[in-house]
């Protein structure tokens, strides 16, 4: 492996979690972060990203597995089921152990109950990495949960330190706005509505991570509140938040609510982290490493267009041979330093 490859793998995983810690650290997790959360936190996108990149920081992952236990009631199964599948997220077999080991919170079980049986790892393999890239030792004693999803680990000890979702503040507002409404899509329709100007109800949808006859029909519903309006426009209609009625819940201090549509820039950011990590790509000349780049920015390009994160990386086509390596890794590092900055 090249001291470049592995030069750029630690420059990305360390980004990636200082955003992952930033963003729990917003909602309750115990640990500590330089930087401050300021946009609302999509709860389902984070630990969709999360249960993949944090295999190469196993504390964060167990800080993220005690905050479900003491959070998990405001999480949305059926969202998270939706981004899922949406966006191809690949940690399906890490998600099934942690539905079945949710699921055995009698206060949990229905939520999690056909969530937990359905992924699995062949063959099996280590949960968790060195940040090297090699992974973690065999243990004695695996975690039969995990074993059975087909990931092996120790057993798993909870310090009981994670505390309940802050109850004020912009990053934990949607999990405010589910303690008080319920797990419902209104929550994340006000999130976004406090946002924009106006909306259309398929953008919508697609930035909730909700089917769109269901967001038109709630929408429809929100209207008689008076809360929300409609107006046309090219036969097109156009949904608002009325002003000022929701200000002080939805956007506290700001003119807007922060929100962030975070489901494909987390996927974008996966794509890209499984991608660095995949053995195969490991020990390539720099000419077939560039090709790789290739590929994955144009699997990248859509999501971060998506994401509302403008052109971060230049045009591939633009670039012969083996230069493409040295200006995707070089377009990545400035990306992921504003993401985190």
């Amino acid at each position: 492996m090249s001291t470049s490859l592995i030069e750029f793998k630690s420059v990305v995983l360390g980004n990636l979690l200082e955003l992952l810690w930033r963003q729990w650290s917003a909602l309750g997790v115990s640990g500590s972060s330089q930087k401050q959360q300021k946009a609302v936190v999509d709860p389902e996108a984070l630990l969709l990203l999360t249960l993949t990149v944090a295999r190469y920081d196993s504390r964060l992952f167990d800080e993220v597995l005690e905050w479900v236990d003491v959070n998990g009631a405001n999480l949305n199964v059926h969202r998270l089921k939706n981004l899922l599948k949406q966006y191809d997220f690949q940690a399906k077999p890490q998600l099934g152990a942690l539905a079945e080991r949710a699921g055995r919170n009698s206060s949990l079980a229905l939520k999690w109950k056909n969530l937990g049986s359905k992924y699995r790892a062949e063959p099996p393999e280590s949960l968790f990495f060195l940040k090297i890239g090699f992974p973690f030792p065999v243990p004695d004693n695996p975690d039969e949960i995990y074993k059975k999803h087909g990931l092996i680990r120790g057993p798993i000890n909870r310090r009981n330190l994670t505390q309940q979702f802050p109850g004020e503040g912009m990053a934990s507002l949607l999990l405010r706005l589910r303690a008080l409404l319920g797990i419902n899509i209104r929550c994340e329709i006000l999130c976004v509505m406090g946002a924009v100007d106006e909306i259309h109800p398929s953008l919508l949808a697609r930035m909730i991570g909700h089917g769109s006859r269901t967001t038109q029909n709630t929408l429809s519903e929100m209207v008689g509140s008076g809360l929300i309006q409609v107006r046309t426009s090219s036969r097109e209609k156009l949904y608002s938040l009325r002003q000022g009625i929701l200000a002080e819940l939805l956007h506290p201090g700001e003119e807007r609510t922060l929100w962030d549509f975070s489901a494909p820039l987390f996927r974008a950011l996966e794509i890209l982290w499984l991608g660095l990590v995949d053995p195969a790509r490991q020990n390539l000349d720099e000419t077939m490493l560039a090709s790789e780049w290739r590929r994955t920015a144009r699997d990248m390009v859509p999501l971060l267009g998506e994401a509302e994160r403008g052109q971060p990386l230049r045009d591939e086509s633009l670039y012969k041979g083996k230069k493409y390596a040295e200006i995707f890794e070089a377009d990545i590092k400035t990306f992921l330093g504003r993401l985190t900055g």
